[in-house]
């Protein structure tokens, strides 16, 4: 991820294998330490080989295949639980547990912090968030007067969800939603115009403000403090972004300019790749390795149907990482 957003519906988009999702189903399969065998770093990514994907871990600049037969999709650092794909179906994995996801049709599907919950949207006449549990598989009822905005949300901490849309009593806005207390709040409110991309982090929620005269605003809220900060005015779009070390990445488009890898850094934004690679695979998203490196995905020599992953380095210099690919999906990770 890490998926948009965590980036979860680009990796069901680009995982060409069927998947029904979820209602958690009532039976539990025990699988003997099934999350102490699979460790993961960030960075970790699903790499298409002979029409199967294989997983490969991170570690000290290098990709290494991973001896774990699985379609991992979500990982969480912290606990270990994920989720995963096997012959065309879904489960979650919590302590060794696994639980088949079975609504149909969902979108959105996201791990929480913590790795305690899953999330995800079904269509029932509108789209309707569903939580469960993933310690016993138990849906959890969300009590919300807020009418989400297309899939436009993310987990804000641990127990909490942060998302756009509008109250029953007409407040534009961004909203959290606390599960362990029932409690929603408006975190942000938005007096004209509309939302098109959100991101919790650690410390704070970045989101793409469009006002009714089209202006594009991206927009931080510190989480301690609830202060609005502006960070920029003249970015397009936005698929994903991450901080690293003082500094936000993004991969996007600014006005004027070409999808691509930027910086952003002090109000000013900053094109960090030209001509190589030759395109930026900005709907993959971002990571960041442990020891500090941008990890992207894109393609060179005019061949789109080849995918490499791209290490950007501090001293600014770009770098292949491993071979290409039909296909690269990095997991959405959180930690």
């Amino acid at each position: 991820m890490n998926s948009l957003v965590r980036k979860c519906l680009s990796i069901f988009a680009f995982i060409a294998i069927p998947l029904f999702v979820l209602g958690c189903a009532s039976k539990k399969e025990d699988i003997p330490n099934v999350t102490e065998d699979i460790k993961l770093n960030i960075g970790a990514v699903l790499k298409s080989e002979d029409g199967n994907y294989k997983l490969y871990n991170y570690d000290n600049g290098k990709y290494v295949e991973t001896k774990e037969n699985k379609v991992i999709i979500d990982y969480d650092k912290s606990s270990s639980n994920y989720i995963y794909v096997d012959s065309g179906k879904n489960y979650v994995v919590n302590n060794g547990n696994r639980y088949e996801i079975q609504d149909e049709n969902y979108s959105g599907l996201k791990l929480s912090k913590g790795g305690n919950y899953i999330s995800y949207f079904i269509d029932d006449n509108g789209l309707k968030l569903k939580i469960f549990n993933t310690n016993g598989n138990k849906e959890i009822e969300m009590k919300s007067n807020v009418s989400i905005s297309g899939t436009l949300y993310d987990w804000y901490d641990t127990d909490t969800l942060v998302y756009y849309g509008v109250s029953n009593d007409g407040v534009n806005g961004l909203f959290t939603y606390n599960i362990k207390e029932n409690k929603e709040e408006l975190l942000y409110k938005i007096n004209e115009g509309y939302l098109a991309f959100i991101k919790s982090r650690d410390d704070d929620v970045v989101f793409l403000q469009l006002t009714l005269e089209n202006k594009r605003e991206v927009m931080m809220i510190n989480k301690k403090t609830k202060d609005v900060k502006l960070l920029a005015d003249n970015i397009e779009e936005i698929s994903d972004i991450i901080i690293n070390k003082d500094k936000l990445y993004f991969t996007g488009k600014v006005y004027n300019n070409v999808n691509s890898l930027y910086e952003l850094i002090d109000n000013k934004v900053k094109r960090l790749v030209f001509d190589f690679p030759g395109t930026v695979k900005i709907e993959k998203g971002l990571e960041v390795s442990e020891n500090g490196d941008v990890l992207f995905i894109g393609s060179s020599n005019g061949d789109l149907k080849k995918e490499q992953i791209y290490t950007y380095t501090q001293d600014g210099s770009i770098s292949e990482i491993g071979n290409s690919s039909s296909e690269y999906v990095f997991l959405a990770y959180t930690q």
